[in-house]
């Protein structure tokens, strides 16, 4: 499990305080180092690893995804001297936003630009769509998340309303037109319970439906108070069933019971590590560690479940562990993370590493990205 090596001191942890002095001199977050090299990827390639040595690795970077080509077979020599490195016309992602998998491992990708769901099938080596055309034509597909049965859940901004397919791509529900949902953002599914929670980022609520379709109820106005949201843009869920919801435009992390009572908050604006300047996607790990996405810092955080920062990974690039614009994030049972890197077209996957040996020591962070000034409205997910 990840821990923290020293108590907080003045808001963050004292290993920061030689950052926090580096970053007032120059104004934004110090140039990170690179991760290490160690390992491999059973390809020859060496493994990207957070934190830095000597601390034992806690985050390995694993591959990426970016559409069918990822399953092609690469033309040898001769044949790209024949035929050219031209590629052949395939499914690639556009603008991906959200992120999830099913229980066969297949990996579900919104696109706001392709106006679908890109569904990665690494068993049959393929790579198809979903939403494109049919019953319901997706227009703007943010959130996405899966029930116990593998029928996918999407949210689309622009349509107002939640859609659920079926096997075959079939809509089996359209939930949110008698609530009068307008920019339907980020959901999260409790399985056990059967529920879908909602958030509206334009009317400051979160909605909550049962998978089977009924409406449940909503809580939450416009506002910074405890259960107050200013544009709340994702949500996730822990094992005990309380949901966490990004509250983007008060830069800050409100924690609610299954019923929707509040139970905590973290998170404040910052250019420092531990705040927040555009918080997007969120998910949690088998061990409660919570990753917080932010598209101005290019890299996700991790924080414990009190919300004291323990790793962040990342900084503005297009190299593996580096992102440009990131947004939505999912963890899988297996503790498999996945990042949609926006900008660069793809989803970077990595493996969190569970400590072997609880009372070692936590490690620091690796570093983050450049953020810019903080502002005090975030562009709400769809309708930007």
């Amino acid at each position: 499990m990840l821990e923290k090596t020293a108590q907080p001191m003045a808001g963050a942890p004292r290993w920061l305080a030689p950052v926090l002095l580096m970053a007032l001199a120059v104004g934004e977050y110090p140039a990170a180092p690179k991760a290490p090299l160690v390992g491999g990827k059973g390809d020859g390639t060496p493994a990207l690893v957070w934190p830095l040595p000597p601390d034992s690795p806690r985050i390995q970077d694993l591959e990426a995804l970016h559409g069918s080509d990822d399953f092609k077979k690469k033309p040898g020599f001769w044949k790209k001297l024949l035929l050219g490195t031209e590629r052949e016309k395939g499914i690639a992602l556009r603008k991906p936003y959200g992120v999830a998998t099913d229980s066969a491992g297949r990996v579900y990708v919104t696109d706001t630009g392709l106006g679908a769901v890109v569904v990665f099938d690494s068993a049959a080596r393929a790579v198809r769509l979903l939403g494109p055309k049919g019953q319901v034509r997706l227009s703007t597909p943010i959130g996405i998340a899966l029930d116990a049965q593998d029928r996918v859940f999407v949210a689309d901004a622009d349509l107002d309303r939640v859609f659920c397919f079926g096997e075959k791509g079939e809509i089996l529900l359209a939930l949110g037109g008698e609530q009068g949902l307008q920019n339907p953002a980020g959901i999260a599914i409790d399985r056990e319970r059967g529920r879908l929670y909602v958030a509206d980022s334009h009317l400051h609520r979160i909605f909550v439906y049962g998978t089977d379709g009924r409406f449940v109820g909503t809580w939450g106005t416009r506002g910074s108070g405890k259960g107050e949201f200013n544009f709340p843009t994702n949500v996730a869920l822990d094992r005990q069933g309380n949901l966490y919801v990004v509250d983007t435009g008060n830069f800050r992390v409100q924690a609610f019971d299954s019923e929707g009572r509040f139970l905590s908050t973290f998170g404040e604006a910052g250019d420092v590590p531990g705040r927040f300047h555009r918080p997007k996607g969120i998910a949690l790990d088998s061990e409660g560690h919570i990753y917080i996405v932010d598209a101005a810092f290019n890299n996700f955080q991790v924080f414990d479940p009190q919300g004291g920062l323990l790793l962040f990974v990342g900084v503005v690039g297009k190299e593996p562990g580096q992102f440009w614009l990131p947004a939505g994030i999912a963890i899988d049972a297996s503790d498999r993370i996945r990042v949609v890197d926006q900008v660069n077209a793809r989803v970077q996957v990595f493996q969190y590493l569970r400590r072997k040996d609880p009372g070692a020591p936590a490690a620091p962070p690796a570093g983050p990205g450049t953020p810019a000034p903080p502002t005090n409205r975030p562009d709400p997910p769809g309708k930007e």
